[in-house]
């Protein structure tokens, strides 16, 4: 019965070497180019199940209803015409789709990060970029610093560039040390620098950055905090050249 199924140039031998090939290939290993338009024919390469990764604010039925595989899809089918539908959801940046198995599929997503709320006037959130992100901050449990300042919006971008600068300087300092942004609870702009307003349970009030070599010196107030006898600060105020001048919380 299956042996109908099979394009009649291939024969019982040459259908092994075929899966041998196939096994090859689905363990990384090189194959010659006309070998997955051949397996894309079989029947045994169907796809039966598809498994998401990587979302956390985009639900998966909107990932699936962009991958939209025909019927009959195969796992040696190319795959870069699904990559394209996934990269046109407004939240997604980058996605992979890779064999699982020899009925499967697995498509690993990267979403663009919301790091900041910005108000336009209404709260909105937005990426490094300044990018206003397709989600309601409230109904997707943001919990994202506040960047102080109204703006206006060109299409989706912010058009305040202090604003924007904002944006970025809190997207590389999350890379660096997410837990430090996990307790700002507001930025805004300072002479020279940044202000950081910390919720209570940091151990500073305020951080104070400066514009260059941000991220190294909030590592210099990181260290400084750890060796302070205080328990916690007003301020921590690290825009002088190799040195974080903290400030004592008044009545300790």
């Amino acid at each position: 019965m299956t042996a109908a199924l099979l394009p009649s140039s291939v024969t019982r031998r040459g259908l092994r070497r075929l899966f041998v090939i196939a096994a090859a290939g689905l363990l990384g290993l090189g194959v010659p180019q006309w070998v997955p338009r051949l397996l894309a024919t079989l029947p045994a390469f169907r796809v039966e199940h598809v498994t998401i990764v990587g979302t956390r604010y985009v639900p998966a039925d909107e990932i699936n209803q962009l991958i939209a595989l025909e019927p009959d899809a195969s796992v040696w089918d190319r795959v870069d015409g699904i990559e394209d539908r996934i990269r046109q959801h407004p939240m997604i940046r980058e996605a992979a789709v890779r064999r699982d198995g020899l009925r499967a599929l697995s498509v690993v997503v990267v979403e663009k990060r919301p790091v900041a709320l910005v108000a336009t006037p209404e709260l909105r959130a937005v990426n490094g970029e300044g990018r206003v992100l397709p989600l309601e901050p409230f109904e997707a449990g943001l919990d994202l610093p506040v960047i102080q300042g109204v703006t206006t919006l060109e299409d989706d971008l912010v058009s305040d560039p202090d604003i924007r600068e904002m944006a970025s300087v809190l997207d590389r300092l999350g890379r660096a040390d997410p837990g430090f942004i996990s307790v700002v609870s507001q930025v805004e702009s300072a002479p020279d620098g940044y202000g950081f307003f910390m919720l209570p349970a940091a151990d500073a009030g305020v951080v104070l950055l400066p514009r260059d070599e941000t991220e190294l010196a909030l590592r210099r107030v990181s260290l400084a905090l750890g060796q302070a006898e205080e328990e916690k600060v007003a301020r921590a105020d690290a825009r002088f050249p190799a040195q974080v001048v903290l400030t004592p919380v008044e009545g300790r």
